[in-house]
């Protein structure tokens, strides 16, 4: 046995020193042939090395020995697990006071004993903590980068600790917007209607990543309307919140769900009262319907341009003609008032009997249309006298001014309602100028009219 081990070792030591031809066209080795050796192991070995013929060397084509060599193993997937500390758990998602430790894992929830020390998780798995069972509005902050300082943001009561591939923890608090603070009435739909966006924030690192397991939340609404998509997947942190849409008639409330706690918790989302804007040309007229006045009417900027809305009227004193109009987004609409027995009026406008707007006229009593009368009754009863083909005494001026005061009295009425008996053509007979003229030409034309009836007493 000795022999054939100083035997096979020889043959190896010339072997080896034996110099070697390395061809440039291949990355073959090639070596002497062997001359058909047959080498042996000692008899302890079950396993003997077989014969090596000359010519099993075969020379390989370039670029094949790259082809064979191993594809690299893919990276290793990171499943270790994390052991957290319960006293850590606690300090992080609250303590004793809040609701019961759970961990969401794909395979599903399960709840923490008390009596454990630690929690152990792969990433992916969230600790989820109910705090309380109501939302919490806060402040619009630079740390949300998804609210804008009209929104109206709320702080769901849940606080999760999950940790990622590279064993980092995160602490994640779930954020429930409501654009623009409320919802807006839609005139088409003739509905409340607004946008709310949920989203995941990181309290240590801000940063947006993505999440091995997504936050699964279902939505739906307890005091009528509808909310679409009733259930959101928060796969990532920070921004690009997921949105849904919420239409109701009247605010609403909306409930949030999730696997770790199936009761939920609900957020009330108001609407905003659409102010329907009534401009008066005047804030106070004439009154017992000497004098007009027109109401223009727009609608709120938040409602879409293309919008329409039928707006209906009523008043405490005197109507308004129409009773009701159609008011465009993009332009606007006026309605006429006539006025009534001195004092205020308040004119109301509604949208689906919903009050959406106001305003209050003053009907004063009519002290400059009753002047601008007189006045214009005298002149025109000056006119008459003065006009008289014979002589008159002093004294028979009173007498033409009273014959042309009923005249006087029932052209300016006339006119100041909109008949234009003398047909003067006046473009505004409420004006004080107006109706002084308009009441001195009818009664000197009444003064004449008289006058062919029958003599006035003169000398």
């Amino acid at each position: 046995m000795k022999i054939s081990i100083a035997v096979a070792t020889l043959i190896v030591i010339t072997i080896s020193t034996t110099p070697s031809s390395v061809d440039a066209q291949s990355t073959v080795v090639h070596r002497p042939p062997l001359g058909g050796i047959i080498l042996t192991r000692p008899h302890t070995d079950s396993t003997a090395i077989k014969h090596i013929s000359p010519g099993a060397v075969t020379t390989l084509a370039p670029g094949a020995a790259t082809a064979l060599q191993p594809s690299p193993a893919p990276p290793p997937q990171v499943t270790a697990r994390t052991a957290i500390s319960r006293a850590r758990v606690e300090q992080i998602l609250g303590g004793s006071r809040a609701g019961a430790i759970r961990v969401v894992r794909p395979s599903g929830v399960t709840t923490v004993p008390t009596a454990a020390d630690s929690i152990r998780i792969v990433p992916g798995d969230l600790i989820f903590r109910k705090m309380s069972d109501t939302a919490r509005r806060i402040a619009v902050t630079a740390t949300l980068p998804a609210a804008s300082p009209t929104d109206a943001v709320y702080s769901m009561p849940y606080s999760l600790l999950t940790v990622d591939s590279a064993g980092v923890e995160r602490v994640l608090v779930p954020r429930f917007i409501v654009k623009g603070g409320a919802l807006t009435y839609d005139a088409q739909l003739r509905k409340y209607k607004g946008i709310a966006i949920v989203g995941l924030e990181d309290t240590i690192h801000p940063a947006r990543v993505p999440l091995a397991q997504p936050l699964q939340l279902q939505l739906t609404t307890t005091t009528g309307g509808d909310i679409s998509p009733d259930s959101l997947e928060i796969d990532h942190t920070s921004i690009q919140y997921r949105s849904a849409q919420i239409v109701s008639t009247d605010s609403t409330n909306v409930r949030v769900r999730t696997t770790a706690d199936p009761t939920g918790f609900v957020i009330g989302v108001p609407v905003r009262d659409m102010r329907l804007t009534l401009v008066p040309g005047q804030q106070s007229i004439e009154g017992f319907g000497l004098a007009t006045t027109d109401i223009t009417l727009t609608l709120p900027r938040e409602m879409e341009r293309g919008d329409s809305a039928s707006v209906s009227f009523s008043a405490t004193g005197a109507g308004v003609r129409p009773q009701s109009v159609v008011v465009r987004g993009f332009g606007t609409s006026s309605v006429r008032l006539r006025s009534g027995v001195p004092g205020k009026d308040t004119i109301k406008a509604f949208i689906d009997g919903a009050l959406v707007g106001d305003t209050v006229i003053t009907f004063k009593p009519p002290w400059i249309f009753l002047s601008a009368t007189l006045i214009g009754i005298v002149l025109g009863g000056f006119a008459r006298f003065v006009n008289a083909k014979r002589r008159k005494r002093a004294r028979a001026i009173y007498w033409d001014i009273i014959k042309g005061f009923p005249f006087g009295v029932i052209a300016a009425a006339a006119s100041a309602v909109g008949l234009d008996l003398l047909q003067l053509k006046i473009d505004d007979p409420g004006t004080w100028i107006a109706v002084m003229l308009t009441a001195s030409i009818g009664a000197w034309a009444g003064s004449r009219i008289l006058d062919r009836g029958a003599p006035s007493p003169a000398t």
